[in-house]
Parts: structure tokens; C-alpha cells; sequence
């Protein structure tokens, strides 16, 4: 009653202010100013609610959104979600749960939850949208500063967000961060320690604590698979939502990651952040098959990454130094258009610490070319009026380079983004002294078209020194070897004209041991109206091959039974480009024929 009695009071003596400050208006002002004064007092009054109330959904505001997207799978989404929210009280945060027309109980179960869990905030599809669509509803739904793509098979330790958190904050360079895991396919997101771990939150729990003391950043080049990353608001304001293009989620992770790349920003692995992976969990217990939808996927991508290597737009340019990391050979001849984009895809690397060297080996002059990328990297233009050949072209570049380390890029073929970064991280300091990737083969009606008419993988090849003295597997612009290589094995042989590559690596893998980089890093092209030594006088490959057996032999039968089956191969292929070219304006055009010829020889 006490209570009760002061209150009144106040409010009365509040009552009592009102009134006396009214009436000493009125005496001033009159009716009208009165009613004029009182309205201004009371729209003042309405904009101050306003603002505070506005502060205070500012300060309400979750300082992470965690989007989910889900799919039936119930009993791993309510492992995830009970390990999420024991992490609630140390940062604020609201964990969006994107319901993708669920069929068993997951709906049901998730009503129940959010009534237990104010941080819960379910949003039900009524059709399942696949993965990028449901994970750009959640992200309109977001408030957080940063923002967490989870899968629903994971279970997250303790301590694993404030881990990525502090990574983003110590480098604005990063855009995107994942934390270290037991399973993701292949890459360096898997921590090797935890590939036994089982399911068991506490055994979970126990491993984060012995990584918590890890204070380094692992960068990688192009691509963290998104089964658990941390990005940045700005980032996503900037580059835009995922790509609904892809089917069943595969490749939204490649897709974004190169875009994050292309707009500046770096990918990170937190490695003393751990969540644990079951892995596929959502495509296994709804039957999904992966491979499906995976080559639709991929060669959706890399025809995106092509477009996007060979756009060319402005960057700030490299400063200048005495010795630059990388040297980049390329030889052109009379393929300016080709050779554009090529200078394109190297100016879109992620990698900036390079110079190119380019051999113009008697084609028309193209210096107008080197003014307009002189501005991205350093140009050193050496221009032969005559053509001096191929081999002495490629030893001229060599001989003008100054990088570190030695790559090379023929005029029509591309480097993705990423392939300079992730060659030189492979290096390992330097341990590492010839490393190889791996590339596509794209087909092209026209040159003038930037999207291929084809474009297909090849299988990884694991090198063996048995192998590599059959035939060669590893296109020039896969490799990535250091100088003190070139100063050891020499200059390329200019006696030959063909298959000087395949010679120049043997003498290397004599010597050194390859590593394989089991990244698409580059293009290998095919024009139908423009000419390539692969397909064109074979007679040429066949005799460099003989050459180099007789060069190079082998005693074991096997090999020289393979041997002899290449050759016969060779043979076989120079007979059916002959007849090709009979019918050339007879039976088919020479577009058509050349066509034939490069499906005959390349299988593309």
C-alpha cells in the first residue's frame, strides 16, 4: 500500500507540473498557440519513442546470425541445434532454421524447441528449394553482424564461434572462415587428429580444448567447403547472395568463395575452432545421389571462373621490386584476341607477386596490348620480327625471367584465379621443387565466344617416373617448378619442335621429385577456327615421340610394348586426319573437319 501511495503521489505532482505549465501557455499564447505548442510537444514526444525504441532493437540486434538450413535428418538437426545452444550465453546470437518442407517429424520437433529456445526462429518452406535457396532466405531473415552457414549433420564445440570471431576481427583481409573438422571430403579443413573422432559431444568438446592454444591461420587459395564458415556482413552486402543455379548443393561453396576472392577478401581455417562433421548426412538419409547433379554443378562453375579469368577490369598495380617471386613465360603468335584473355586471366590472379614474360615469336607486334596490362603486373615485352621457333622462344622467356619460381601460359589456353596462389602455397616453403595441378579442356566454336561449347575434367594423374616415360600427362601451364631447377637442367632442346615439353620433363623428373596439387587450377583450350600444335601436323608429334624414346629408353618389355602402342596410336590418328581433310568442301566444311580432329585426338 506504501508503494501504491508513493506512485500516486508522483504521478499527481506530474499532473499538477503539466497543468501549470499549460496554463501559463495559454496566458501567453492563447487557444491557438496553445493547441499549436501542444501538438509540435507531442509529435516531438512521438519521434523521441521512436528513436528509443529504435536504440533498442539496435541493441537487441544478435551479433551472429546461424542459418540452418534443414531437411528431415531429425535426430542429427537436434544434435546440432542442443550443441548450438550452449554457446548462446557467451555471444548473442539467433539461429535461423530454414525448413525445406521436411516430411518426417523435424517440423513438429522444432515448434516444441522454439518455445524452450528464444533463440530459435523457424521459417518453413513449403517445397524444398535445395540448398542455395533456403541458405539466401535465412540470410534475408539475418540481423547479425557476421553470419554462420551451418549443415544440420554437425556438432559444434565449445568455443568454436569465438574462435572464427576473433580470427575476423585480428584480419580484415578475411572474409570467410571455417573452423577445422573431422571430415569434408578432402582438403586442408580436415584436422587429421580428429579423422577417428566419434559422434560423442564430450569426447567433441575434449578436442577443442586440446587445440585451443593454436594461434595460426592457415589461407587457402580458392575454396572452403561451407559445411560450417563464418562471414562477414559487409561481404555479403557487397558480392550478393548464393548462385539458386546450382542443383542440390554442390558448387554454391566454389561459386562464392571465388567471389569473395575476386572482390578482395581472403579465406581462412581457423585451427583451434573444431566443429564435428558427420558428413553428406542430409543426401545419405534421404537417398540423394551427389553424382547426380555433380558434373551439371561443376562445369557450371568452371565455365563461370573461365568468364570471370578472362573479364578484364582495373586493379591496383604491383609495386615494383628487384626480384619477383614468380616469373610467367607465355609465348604468343597471331592470336591477339586469344592472347587478351589470357593476359586477363593473369591479371585476375589472386596471387599478386609475379611478372610476365612475353615471347612474341614473329607475329604482328601486339605492344598496345602490353600498355593496357602494364598497369596490373610487370610486362617484359620481347618482340622477335622473324620467328625464330617455339623452343628458342621458350628459352628466351626463360633466360629474361627473374621470379623465384618458373610458369608458363601458352596464348589460348587460361589460368583460374586462383591456380599462381595455390601452385606457390604447394610449395611448402620451398621444399617442394616441381609441382603440377590439375586442368580442364574446353572447346570453342568461335574465339570470339568466352563461354565453351564443351567443357570437361581430366583425371587426375598421380605421377610415377614409369608413367611419365610412356607419355606425357601434364599439360606446360599445370607446371610450377623453381629456378634452381632451370639452372641445374638447362635450356629446352631446340632441336625440337614438337613435344619439347615432354623432353624438358623427363630430364626434370630425373632429377626431381613431382608433387601433384589436386586442384583445377587452368584451361586448357581448343578453337575450331583457330590452329593448335596438339592436332595439327601429327607427323610432327610422332617423330618428336621416336626421338624422345630413343632418348630416353626403357628396358622392362612392358614399357616398351606401351611404348610401341602410343606410337601405333600416333599413326592411326595421322591415317584419319588424312581422310578427314579429303573430304574437306567435298563431305564437310572445314570447321567441321577440324572438329572431328580434335575429338579424335584430344576426346573432346
Amino acid at each position: 500500500m506504501r508503494i501504491l501511495y508513493e506512485k500516486l503521489i508522483v504521478i499527481g505532482n506530474r499532473l499538477a507540473g503539466l497543468f501549470f505549465r499549460v496554463l501559463v501557455v495559454f496566458k501567453r499564447e492563447g487557444i491557438k498557440g496553445t493547441s499549436a505548442i501542444m501538438r509540435n510537444r507531442l509529435a516531438q514526444n512521438r519521434i523521441i519513442r521512436n528513436v528509443i525504441e529504435h536504440q533498442n532493437i539496435v541493441e537487441q540486434a544478435p551479433v551472429v546470425s546461424i542459418i540452418l538450413p534443414v531437411f528431415n535428418a531429425l535426430p542429427f538437426t537436434r544434435e546440432c541445434i542442443h550443441s548450438l545452444s550452449r554457446e548462446a550465453h557467451h555471444i548473442k546470437c539467433e539461429i535461423i532454421v530454414v525448413d525445406n518442407a521436411s516430411t518426417d517429424h523435424t517440423s513438429d520437433w522444432l515448434k516444441e524447441e522454439s518455445k524452450r529456445n528464444p533463440s530459435l526462429k523457424i521459417f518453413a518452406m513449403r517445397k524444398n528449394t535445395g540448398f542455395g535457396p533456403a541458405v539466401n532466405y535465412g540470410l534475408r531473415q539475418s540481423r547479425g553482424e557476421f553470419i554462420v552457414l551451418l549443415n544440420n549433420d554437425t556438432i559444434v564445440s565449445r568455443g568454436w564461434l569465438k574462435s572464427l570471431i576473433v580470427a575476423l576481427e585480428k584480419d580484415p583481409s578475411i572474409g570467410i572462415a571455417s573452423p577445422v573438422t573431422n571430415y569434408v571430403g578432402e582438403g586442408a579443413q580436415i584436422d587429421e587428429d580428429a579423422k577417428e573422432l566419434t559422434a560423442d559431444i564430450d569426447m567433441i568438446d575434449q578436442y577443442a580444448e586440446r587445440i585451443e592454444d593454436r594461434s595460426d591461420l592457415l589461407y587457402e587459395p580458392n575454396r572452403l567447403v561451407f559445411f560450417c564458415v563464418l562471414l562477414r556482413r559487409e561481404l555479403i552486402d557487397l558480392i550478393g547472395d548464393l548462385d539458386e543455379g546450382y542443383e542440390k548443393g554442390n558448387f554454391e561453396d566454389d561459386d562464392y568463395c571465388l567471389r569473395a576472392r575476386m572482390a578482395g577478401y581472403r579465406l581462412a581455417i581457423v585451427r583451434n575452432s573444431f566443429v564435428y562433421h558427420h558428413g553428406s548426412a542430409t543426401f545419405k538419409s534421404n537417398r540423394i545421389s551427389h553424382s547426380e547433379y555433380m558434373e551439371k554443378n561443376r562445369v557450371r562453375f568452371y565455365k563461370k571462373a573461365g568468364r570471370i579469368a578472362v573479364t578484364v577490369r582495373q586493379r591496383s598495380p604491383v609495386g615494383k621490386v628487384k626480384r619477383y617471386q614468380i616469373s610467367v613465360i607465355l609465348r604468343t603468335k597471331d592470336r591477339p584476341l586469344l592472347l587478351k584473355r589470357a593476359l586477363a586471366s593473369l591479371a585476375n590472379q589472386t596471387f599478386r607477386d609475379f611478372e610476365v614474360v612475353l615471347v612474341n615469336d614473329g607475329g604482328e607486334d601486339v605492344s598496345y596490348l602490353t600498355q593496357e596490362f602494364r598497369s596490373q603486373f610487370p610486362i617484359n615485352y620481347i618482340y622477335n620480327e622473324i620467328s625464330k621457333g617455339r623452343t628458342f622462344a621458350i628459352n628466351l622467356g626463360g633466360q629474361s625471367s627473374k621470379g623465384n619460381w618458373m610458369s608458363y601460359l601458352d596464348d589460348d589456353d587460361i589460368l583460374y584465379p586462383w591456380h599462381l596462389e595455390a601452385l606457390f602455397q604447394a610449395t611448402n616453403n620451398g621444399a617442394r621443387k616441381f609441382i603440377y595441378s590439375d586442368y580442364n579442356r574446353a572447346l570453342f566454336l568461335d574465339e570470339k565466344k568466352i563461354t565453351p561449347e564443351i567443357l570437361m575434367g581430366t583425371i587426375p594423374w598421380e605421377y610415377s617416373r614409369e608413367e611419365l616415360l610412356i607419355q606425357n600427362n601434364i599439360p606446360i601451364h599445370t607446371w610450377f617448378y623453381a629456378r634452381e631447377c632451370a639452372e641445374r637442367i638447362g635450356l629446352w632442346d631446340e632441336s625440337l619442335d614438337r613435344m619439347e615439353d615432354y623432353e624438358y620433363l623427363l630430364r626434370l623428373s630425373g632429377n626431381y621429385p613431382f608433387h601433384h596439387v589436386k586442384k583445377v587450377t587452368c584451361e586448357y583450350r581448343y578453337y575450331v577456327n583457330s590452329s593448335n600444335s596438339i592436332y595439327t601436323d601429327r607427323s610432327k608429334t610422332l617423330a618428336a615421340y621416336e626421338t624422345i624414346y630413343q632418348r630416353y629408353p626403357v628396358e622392362d618389355y612392358i614399357s616398351q610394348v606401351r611404348r610401341q602402342e602410343v606410337l601405333i596410336m600416333i599413326s592411326a590418328q595421322i591415317r584419319k586426319i588424312e581422310k578427314i581433310q579429303e573430304g574437306i568442301g567435298i563431305k564437310i566444311s572445314r570447321e567441321e573437319a577440324i572438329r572431328d580432329i580434335i575429338r579424335l585426338v584430344a576426346g573432346i
